[in-house]
This record gives C-alpha cells, structure tokens and sequence, in this order.
C-alpha cells in the first residue's frame, strides 16, 4: 500500500511537472525529450518514440525517437501512412485509439507469414493515440521493452494513457506555436529572398542607369564633335575660296607680266587682293584654330577626370566657344560675368559638363526656335567657395515639373528626342566630383535659375598634394 501510495505521489508530481514544462517549454522535441526524463522515473521507458500525424498529406513525422535496437529515422522526414494495417503506429494514429501487443502476437503473425510494421520485434509494445479536443489525431505516443524482465502492468498503461492526453493538450499549443513559427521562418525566407530580388533588379537597374548616364555623356560629346565639325567648315569654306581666288588672280598677273602689258595700276589691283585674300585667310584660319583649340579642351575634360588647375573666366569661353553651333540657330545670348583671375583646382570635365547641360537644356525646353533670350552666367568668389548662378529668361516650369527635374528619364520632350538625363547628370557632377550643392528656382513664364555653390579647390578635401 505504501508503495502504492509513493507511486501515486511521484505520477503527481511528473503530471505536474509536465504541465509547468507545457508553459515554459516552446520546442516540441525538446518537451517530448523532458516528458520522456520523467516518465522513466516512474517505469521502463529505455523505448520510446512519438509520432507527429499530418492529416493533410498523411504522413507522420518520428519527431523523438529513442530505442535499443533500431536506428532512429530523420526527424525531418515525413513518411506516408497509407492503412491502418501498415504497422501499429499507422493502427494507432488512424483507427485514434490504445494498442497493447505482446511478443506472443508478434510471434502469431510471424508464424501466419504477416510481418507487422519495420524493425525489431518488441515483448511488450504500447501505444496510445495523441488527440486534440476534436478528437482529430495528432500523432501517436509509443512506449515498449525488449526485455521479458520488463513488461507493463494494466496500471501502467493507464498511467500511459493519461500521460499521452497530458501529452496531447501540451502539443496542441505547441503545434500552433510551431505553425506560426514555420509561417514567420518561411515568411521571412520568401521576404529575404523577395528582397535579394529587389537588390539585384535595383543593381541592375543602376547599371543600366550608370550605363545610360555614360552613353549620354558620350553622346553630348558626339553631338558637340558634330556642331564644332560644322562650324569649323565655314571658315575653312571661306579659307579655300579665299585661296582658289588668289591662286586665279596670281595666274592672271604672271600672264600680264609674261606678255609685259603689267601696269602700275594692275600691280596694285594685285596687291590689294593678295592682301584682301591673306587678311581673310588669315582671320578665319585663327577662327578655325580657336574653334579647335577649345573644343580640344573640352573634348578631353568631358572625356576624362581629370584633377588639374585652371582658370575659370578663359575656360568657361572656351566651353561657350564651343557651343557655338547650338546657339548660332537661335537667337539666345549668353553673357558671361566671371572675374578673369579666378583658379580653380578641380575638374575642368565637370565644370564643362554642367555649363553645357544648363545651356542647352535651355535652348531645348525654354526658348522656341525663333524667340530671342538672354542666358546669364554670374560667378562670384565666396572665401573659399565659389557661388555659380545660371538664369535664363525662357518658358520656366511649374512646380510639379520642377519638383522632377533631377529624377533621371524625366523630360517632358520625349518626343523630341530628350534623355531625360541632362539635369540629372548636372546634379551628379554638381554634388559629386564638384562637391558643392544645387538649388533651382522656377516659375512659369519667369525662367530657370540655378545656384551652385562649390570648393574652389578639391585637392585638399581628397587628400592629394
């Protein structure tokens, strides 16, 4: 009786145990392995397993699984359960009732040629189903011995039993836990991998962008190799023809003197076209030279990044020399207010970039092809800053366009054959190699205006002596 009794407290104490393990433990194979600790406090328990019941793709899963003879399954894998008479965890699970089998029943089936179930055979095997409060099965709980020495009594497999409804509630909390941790853990795996998408999509898209950037970049210098090519051929036109009418008049004059009918007067007609010729020649030769010795520049500083020093006033007409042929078709002035002694220690490439963009963004969006403008250049010292304000007196913007006039691709001449770029490249170059900033006022009706403020010298700031 008293043995009894200690029995009866030490089932207390483990069913109480397992209720306070239901709360503190939030990990189903590691609650199954506590349960297991306790149970085997109070009888045989060196075989054990529990069995977790899938009912929508009818598979079980050995979540636990300790035994003496037989090699445990992977927890993870999920194995079907086709019928009942499969094996005794499949009779468990699906019939949702005990099952007690001896050795001796084993051993009937083995002699009628029926092998019941995978591995060794138990003495004394025990198995009782894990139910939620709908009396749907959860799995299957399985307790069983090898031995004759050990064998369970009527007590201890309603013991068992009582310990698997323990089992069965604890589970179905800890299943709902584990769903949604499964459905947080996957949710976050298709986040992480939804956003490794987005990042390469966005790299990609930057290289696509930093590429078209490039190529507009290029294209500006094409179309400016284009404009000064054409305006070079004007004065080397006038140049040929200068020299063809020489070389005509020279012939004429050898005549005259051959046949000695030379006179004094036809002398001096000579002169006076070989000296008209030259001064033609010669003005248009140095128009010509000008036209290329500034588009050189500035040709090499767009294409390059070049660190070097150089002053502003001299560079900034080689820039609007080079423009030129875009403002020839129209009648825009551009006047330029730059102290002539300003040196910069930047990059030329930038400085040219920007004054050609905000240039011909104007002629492009602010003027119609006939109507006459003025575009204002200002530049003033500030310390060790220079304040860069560009005007023009064209269409302007409203505010909504304004509010997109960096974003790259925007234009609102996308028929007419706008990038969308040139701004955005501007503010690039501005607040990049320049190191400066940039702010734009603009109304409709009132034109554009830019400011740009930036070091007047960058070797310092990048560290370079």
């Amino acid at each position: 009786m008293e043995n009894r009794l200690r029995r009866l407290e030490e089932v207390q104490s483990m069913l109480l145990e397992i209720g306070q393990m239901t709360t503190s433990c939030n990990d189903i194979t590691e609650f199954i392995r506590l349960v297991h600790r306790e149970l085997g406090r109070i009888m045989y328990a060196a075989n054990f397993y529990v069995a977790l019941w899938d009912r929508e793709d009818r598979t079980v899963r050995f979540v636990y699984f300790v035994d003496e003879q037989d090699a445990s399954p992977d927890p993870e894998l999920r194995m079907k359960l086709a019928s009942p008479e499969d094996r005794p965890t499949a009779w468990v699970i699906l019939n949702r009732r005990t099952l007690v089998i001896t050795r001796d029943q084993f051993d009937a089936l083995a002699k009628e040629g029926k092998r019941w179930g995978e591995g060794s055979a138990a003495e004394h095997w025990i198995g009782c189903p894990l139910l939620d409060q709908q009396h749907e099965a959860l799995g299957a709980i399985v307790i069983q011995s090898y031995s004759p020495d050990h064998t369970y009594s009527d007590e201890d497999q309603a013991l068992f039993e009582a310990i698997a409804n323990h089992v069965s509630f604890a589970l179905q909390g800890l299943q709902s836990m584990d769903r949604l941790e499964r459905a947080v853990h996957e949710r976050t795996e298709r986040l992480e991998r939804q956003n490794a998408a987005l990042n390469t999509a966005l790299h990609q898209l930057q290289e696509a962008q930093s590429e078209l950037v490039r190529q507009e970049k290029l294209a500006s210098l094409g179309r400016l190799v284009a404009g000064v090519a054409h305006e070079i051929n004007t004065p080397l036109g006038i140049c040929v023809t200068a020299t063809s009418h020489l070389v005509q008049e020279l012939k004429l004059a050898r005549q005259e003197m051959d046949a000695g009918e030379m006179t004094e007067d036809s002398l001096a007609g000579f002169f006076d076209v070989v000296d008209q010729s030259l001064r033609i020649m010669t003005t248009n030769t140095q128009r010509a030279a000008a036209l290329v010795r500034s588009f050189k520049q500035v040709a090499v500083d767009q294409s390059s990044d070049g660190l070097r020093a150089f002053n502003l006033n001299t560079y900034l007409n080689e820039v609007l020399l080079s423009l030129q042929p875009k403002l020839k078709g129209q009648q825009v002035k551009v006047d330029l207010q730059c102290p002539t002694d300003l040196v910069l220690d930047s990059f030329p490439g930038a400085v040219s970039q920007v004054v050609t963009n905000m240039v011909v963004n104007s002629l492009v969006h602010g003027y119609e092809r006939d109507q006459k403008g003025t575009i204002t250049i200002q530049v003033v010292p500030d310390g060790e800053m220079v304040v860069f304000d560009y005007a023009d007196d064209g269409a302007g913007m409203d505010e909504d366009t304004l509010s997109k006039l960096f974003d790259p691709f925007f234009t609102t001449k996308r028929g007419s054959g706008g990038s969308g770029l040139g701004a955005h490249i501007l503010y690039n170059l501005a607040t990049g190699p320049l190191g400066g900033t940039v702010h734009v006022e603009s109304e409709l009706g009132k034109g554009l205006r830019y400011q740009l403020r930036f070091p007047r010298s960058r070797r310092e700031e990048r560290g370079e002596a």
